[in-house]
């Protein structure tokens, strides 16, 4: 089941597909085809940085989708690499353009860009915030901690060293418990 809008599609507009870790999506500069919505696995979306280093712009995650501007676009903007396998669905570009005739469609893909625009400036709030320790107490309030403590901190800005210490500094506050390995919940 895709999430909504996208479950308002006609499913000739959908194309399901098997990711293996490794594999590259599209490249930057390359012709759009549409959109995706993962449904299990995990997608970068990079850049090459002026000295040559691999910037990632986001992270997709199960059930989130991505490449929504390729949708505006004739070429995308970035790479999409496969970091975790998994299955996908690219969703045609032209079938979501048509179906912004329909506003039912038209509402739910606005709410559904403006969740991911809330979304995104609260991850830069947070990453905004100097202090790790604070920064990780902000990421744990907001339910960024889903996953690794190393995707955590990946989302953070932080090493992952540094978010460990922020942990055991906020466990030992008492403002933070840690249940099991790898497990921390607000106290």
């Amino acid at each position: 089941m895709l999430p909504e809008p996208y479950d308002l599609l006609p499913t000739t507009a959908r194309q399901s597909h098997t990711i293996a870790a490794g594999d590259v999506l599209f490249r930057q500069g390359a012709r759009t085809l549409g959109l995706y919505v993962l449904i299990t696995g995990r997608v970068h979306l990079e850049r090459v940085g002026p000295n040559g280093e691999r910037l990632i712009i986001h992270r997709a995650t199960s059930g989130t989708s991505f490449a929504e501007a390729s949708v505006f676009s004739e070429r995308y903007h970035c790479d999409a690499i496969v970091m975790d396998a998994g299955e996908l669905v690219r969703i045609d570009k032209s079938a979501v353009l048509a179906a912004f005739a329909n506003p039912d469609f038209a509402r739910a893909y606005g709410r559904h860009a403006a969740q991911q625009v809330q979304a995104h400036r609260q991850i830069m709030e947070i990453v905004g915030i100097r202090r790790a320790e604070d920064r990780v107490m902000a990421g744990i309030v907001a339910g960024l901690l889903d996953g690794t403590v190393v995707d955590f901190a990946a989302r953070l800005q932080l090493t992952h060293e540094a978010t460990y210490r922020a942990l055991r500094a906020l466990v030992e506050a008492g403002r933070v418990t840690n249940p099991s390995r790898g497990t921390y919940r607000l106290a």
